[in-house]
């Protein structure tokens, strides 16, 4: 099978490049030509992304017509959308599928997040007037003349439209195919494919690991840090957090820590490499997932969860799929800041519950959300093959 993706980027970001990067690979191992369409190149190893795929092909812009000359010269048999800024027309171009995987909110929240700023909670309504009482036509311009921009609430629908004829959207979770279905996509044509990860090769050590909490993912407000380090200020005993990633939140963040009189147990390590992650997941004796935006999925999660670690969380988005409360992890209300500072607090104290919680992770993670299994399903559903579902 030719398959060729369509991305915004050629290089390592975030969770959507790393799946992208994992995926094409694992196809590739199997026999599938993979081809990269892209607009911009990251500043991280856009060569290292770039070899992952048999051929890569800048579009100058996001125009039907240059992508389809593309399209035509690849001749793929499905087109694989991730993040594009605007659906063509005619999403197949010159092949026989057009798929999506649905990373994100974009396509159903104008404002990209998926929460309320008045109240500050996860939104569980389709798109609509409910936006425009949110002021969901506002949003951030910090390249313009005014911090504020304008989103188009019409084009953005229109644009959501497009997507309806796709012949599959993937997404992460049962909140995201709960969201498309609400927001007019076939549900029939919407399925769910959980984002897999491979698992290092070495064995994660047994059992927990001192009092390290592990932070991984993009520094940013949506992924709930300073809900994390509040909840951590009520959290007595001895405890050190470890945070991965960078955003722009960091400043912020680094002078919250001060405030709180944390910081010489708090410390920032910038981005690392997905190849670094395993000895940080190691040390760790829990990973906190405190997401204030509902994570479509959780990559993080995973990883964690492959490496025997018990995650604490909020309840929000597609955390409770892989997050069982109780099982291979604990679970606090949305942005309730005092539950998850409870939740921390009985892993930090209760090395059995820490040990068997981690073990069961690790367990679900191998059962449910092997790589291969992934590739199987992926597979099937991108050539189109009778009984896919």
């Amino acid at each position: 099978m030719r398959v060729l993706f369509v991305h915004e980027q050629c290089g390592f970001q975030g969770g959507v490049e790393q799946n992208v990067a994992e995926t094409a690979l694992g196809l590739k191992a199997r026999g599938h030509a993979c081809h990269l369409a892209y607009l911009r190149k990251t500043a991280r190893g856009p060569d290292e992304f770039a070899a992952r795929f048999e051929g890569v092909h800048a579009v100058g812009d996001a125009g039907e017509g240059e992508l389809a000359r593309v399209a035509a010269a690849v001749g793929p048999d499905v087109v694989y959308y991730h993040k594009w800024p605007s659906l063509p027309d005619r999403p197949r171009l010159s092949a026989r599928r057009a798929v999506r995987m649905i990373h994100d909110h974009d396509i159903c929240c104008p404002r990209s997040h998926k929460y309320f700023v008045w109240p500050d909670r996860t939104c569980h309504q389709p798109a609509g007037l409910r936006c425009w009482a949110d002021l969901a036509f506002l949003c951030r311009n910090p390249a313009g003349p005014l911090p504020v921009g304008y989103v188009d609430l019409w084009a953005h629908a229109r644009e959501r439209r497009r997507n309806h004829v796709l012949d599959a959207c993937l997404v992460g979770s049962r909140f995201m195919r709960d969201e498309l279905a609400m927001n007019g996509f076939p549900p029939d044509r919407v399925h769910i494919v959980p984002p897999a990860v491979r698992v290092p090769g070495s064995s994660p050590p047994v059992g927990p690991a001192g009092h390290r909490i592990l932070f991984v993912g993009q520094v940013i407000r949506g992924k709930g840090v300073d809900l994390l380090l509040q909840a951590l200020a009520r959290v007595d005993g001895p405890w050190d957090l470890d945070v991965v990633g960078d955003g722009n939140a960091r400043p912020g963040l680094e002078a919250m820590v001060r405030d709180l009189g944390l910081g010489d147990r708090v410390r920032f390590h910038g981005f690392v490499a997905s190849e670094g992650l395993a000895p940080l997941y190691d040390a760790a004796r829990i990973v906190a997932v405190p997401s204030r935006w509902p994570e479509p999925f959780g990559m993080v999660g995973l990883e964690a969860m492959h490496r025997g670690r018990p995650v604490v969380a909020f309840a929000v988005g597609g955390i409770p799929d892989w997050c069982l409360d109780g099982e291979t992890g604990l679970l606090a209300p949305d942005r309730d800041v005092p539950a998850l500072a409870d939740r921390i607090g009985r892993l930090l104290r209760d090395d059995g519950l820490a040990g068997r919680l981690g073990a069961r992770a690790r367990e679900v993670a191998s059962e449910r959300f092997g790589f291969e299994g992934y590739l199987d399903r992926l597979a099937s559903l991108l050539a189109g093959a009778p009984g896919a579902h």
